[in-house]
């Protein structure tokens, strides 16, 4: 299976692939033709990598997760403690979108008092 069809599957793009094949996010087997093989497995991880960066998490922090979910020995303390730093990064940016939303909210809900005591005062 080539990058281009990885991408295709995972709906990724191809250059992205590279940057998480580079960093060790995504690993295949190589092939006789000197291309790489996929594994479900493999692709499975990078889409969860994939989708823990897309949501902001550190990539030094999904590249340590790589490593320990990479590795042959029982590391599940360590795995458990990142998935739980990831966890905490994203509800950080949850809540600070969050407050950027009240903001807004905040600030609609005073435009539409003084437009409607503009509206009030004018007529």
């Amino acid at each position: 299976m080539t990058i281009q069809e990885v991408g295709s599957r995972l709906h990724i793009e191809a250059q992205t692939l590279k940057f998480y094949l580079d960093n060790g996010l995504l690993s295949g087997t190589e092939t006789e033709s000197a291309g790489l093989d996929f594994k479900e497995d493999d692709l499975e991880r990078t889409l969860q990598f994939h989708m823990l960066l897309k949501s902001g998490v550190d990539i030094e922090l999904v590249k340590r997760l790589a490593r320990l979910t990479g590795s042959k020995l029982s590391a599940y303390a360590e795995q458990i403690e990142l998935l739980r730093k990831c966890r905490y990064q994203i509800l950080e940016e949850i809540h600070s979108k969050q407050q950027c939303l009240d903001q807004l909210d905040f600030m609609i809900r005073e435009a539409k008092q003084k437009q409607t005591k503009e509206e009030v005062s004018s007529t």
